[in-house]
């Protein structure tokens, strides 16, 4: 204790202030509170220490700031310095909980990041309709998708339209998003045989390609566009269906004129000339037997057999 109660004062410091008391030895606080100090006019000595009983210190004690003067007279500027360091050790309290909360929010943000990256979260929107039929039936889709994935726990908000996904298993969480993330997709200018190829003789054919994928394909005849909706992985195969049958619409119905017909074999006779013959054989058609019009094997422009 102190040898003199009037004319020593003894404050104790946040727990919060404590570590970082500690970590310099105090040099730090005593230099936050130096400003206070100054207004003892050198009549108050500051000391900062860990135990006040005058004891052993221990690293689970709790930190102190010792305010003294030599001289009766000097207390009552004693008493204005005690409040000033009070009030500064109040400020000092409230920012290092600022210091250690902002740290603590930076930490978790890496540590989300970190998870991002390594595939351990993911986040995604879902449209206003896609949500309302996520919630139908008490969230039983979102539920089952906990019992068939090993995800820690799926977060829905309805309000932002986001689904959040947490999990040990990168494979897992992208499992379960799939499963519950709706993608669109959308094929547009499609001619209208193409379209009709697309359905099939009484839908088979879309309804096929719906069962084979997952995804729901719609077809506007008025739009002359190819609508596909599902989950992602269902929604990629299902355009790769649709747009083969686009693809072989278009070979199908690839305009073929006699003129076309000669253009393509004057152009493959160069090939055989320039790369040393070949197992081609030439007939005739189009627009005449003729050769190749700058000369073939042959000595009247026609190949022989």
């Amino acid at each position: 204790m102190r040898s003199n109660p009037a004319r020593s004062r003894v404050l104790a410091t946040d727990g919060n202030t404590k570590a970082w008391a500690l970590s310099d030895g105090g040099r730090e606080l005593a230099q936050a509170l130096s400003e206070a100090l100054s207004c003892g006019d050198g009549a108050v000595t500051m000391t900062i220490f860990q135990d006040a009983d005058g004891g052993v210190a221990r690293e689970d004690d709790d930190v102190y700031v010792g305010l003294d003067v030599s001289k009766d007279a000097h207390v009552d500027v004693l008493d204005r310095v005690e409040m000033l360091v009070e009030v500064t050790l109040g400020d000092l309290v409230r920012i290092r909980r600022r210091v250690a909360a902002a740290s603590l929010l930076e930490n978790e943000r890496l540590k989300i990041q970190d998870e991002i990256d390594a595939g351990l979260r993911c986040e995604f929107s879902l449209g206003y309709k896609a949500m309302q039929d996520l919630l139908m039936d008490g969230g039983a889709k979102v539920k089952h998708v906990q019992n068939v994935c090993d995800v820690d726990r799926v977060v829905v908000d309805a309000r932002q339209r986001t689904i959040r996904i947490v999990g040990k298993d990168a494979r897992e969480v992208a499992r379960a998003r799939d499963m519950l993330e709706v993608a669109h997709e959308t094929i547009e200018a499609v001619p209208d045989l193409a379209l009709r190829m697309i359905v099939g003789k009484g839908g088979a054919k879309v309804n096929d390609i719906q069962k084979r994928t997952g995804a729901h394909v719609s077809v506007s005849f008025d739009k002359n566009s190819v609508f596909v909706r599902g989950c992602p992985s269902a929604v990629k195969s299902a355009m790769i269906l649709v747009k083969s049958c686009i693809k072989t619409y278009e070979v199908e119905h690839v305009e073929v004129t006699p003129e076309t017909l000669d253009d393509v074999r004057e152009e493959l006779a160069r090939l055989d000339m320039e790369w040393g013959g070949s197992n081609v054989h030439y007939v005739g058609g189009g627009r005449g037997n003729r050769g190749p019009r700058n000369g073939g094997r042959g000595g009247d422009g026609n190949r022989g057999d």
